[in-house]
């Protein structure tokens, strides 16, 4: 898989989520998605990255910009307010290149037509029939995926792809639900009012061993935008080693390099009539060491996803 296909291939899997209003703080209240059957929405997920390199005191840089559209349609909601979501893809725009070398940039749009590269036209090729393709998803009113199931329709034109290709992998179980946490965030089971906090953790694999990741989301209170009533949340992320008893992970090493620091924040918005977030807005850092021969490949990764989901 070449570095383009391998950026898009990340961003699905690591997807982990500017509103301004008059702010009302009130009592505790019961925060949870309340969707009803025939609910649609078109949820829009944008990532823009820069990858910063220093190998030898020479830097290279790698920009990316992904947008993906899904649109999402409530078919049935249980009385426990378990709500099943037929979620299809509708759309993926990707730009990824060095803005020092502007000629070798990869681009395309699935959404719309026009003369692009060669490696841009191959990719895009690959990437057109998971257009349309249609998943089931069970999600509790807490946010939790509980389940994720494919027709067999979708299933058939997954099986006409390459074997090859590694975007298959997505519309897996663990994939589809790797993607859907990162639109999604998992409330409390308890009533909270400003000031109130609660954490997710959850364990993350990667290049440099197992980490924590740790999201610790807090109440600002409540905010009328247009005439709506919103509640907003300040998110703050970190990343802790998995202790598992071998003295490179404990620190968050491994022979493949160190995760050196790791940090996010961001805001999330969630509309209380409606029952539903409507965006959420996050940016992280992440500072990373390879040894290299006799070198230390220094990369800093920063960047920034946003979220809207609009109601048709």
């Amino acid at each position: 898989m070449n570095p383009s296909q391998n950026k898009l291939f990340l961003f699905f899997l690591s997807l982990s989520l500017g509103v301004s209003g008059h702010l009302v703080f009130g009592q505790a209240q019961e925060l949870k998605w309340k969707l009803k059957p025939d609910d649609q929405f078109e949820v829009r997920l944008v990532q823009t990255s820069t990858a910063k390199t220093n190998v030898d005191s020479r830097d290279t840089q790698t920009d990316n910009s992904t947008t993906i559209v899904f649109d999402w349609k409530v078919t049935k909601v249980a009385e426990n307010g378990d709500a099943t979501i037929e979620q299809s893809l509708k759309s993926i725009k990707l730009l990824v290149g060095d803005p020092a070398v502007p000629a070798q940039a990869i681009s395309y749009d699935t959404s719309s037509s026009g003369k692009i590269s060669k490696e841009s036209q191959k990719l895009l090729n690959q990437v057109t029939p998971l257009i349309g393709l249609r998943f089931d998803v069970v999600m509790s009113p807490l946010g939790e995926i509980k389940t994720v199931s494919l027709p067999a329709a979708t299933e058939g034109a997954l099986n006409l792809l390459p074997a090859t290709m590694k975007l298959r992998a997505l519309f897996s179980d663990k994939g589809l639900k790797d993607i859907l946490g990162a639109s999604v965030v998992v409330l409390p089971s308890d009533d909270l009012g400003p000031g109130g906090t609660w954490t997710n953790e959850a364990l993350t694999p990667t290049a440099f061993g197992d980490f924590n990741r740790i999201r610790t989301y807090t109440v600002v209170g409540n905010k009328t935008i247009d005439g709506r009533d919103f509640v907003e949340f300040k998110l703050k992320a970190s990343m802790e080693p998995v202790d598992d008893g071998s003295e490179g992970n404990a620190k968050g090493a491994s022979l493949k390099g160190s995760l050196v620091s790791f940090s996010g924040s961001g805001t999330l918005m969630l509309d209380v009539e409606g029952g539903y977030f409507s965006s959420s807005d996050v940016q992280n850092r992440a500072e990373s060491e390879k040894p290299y021969r006799e070198k230390t490949i220094k990369t800093v990764v920063t960047n920034q996803i946003e979220m809207t989901i609009r109601k048709k």
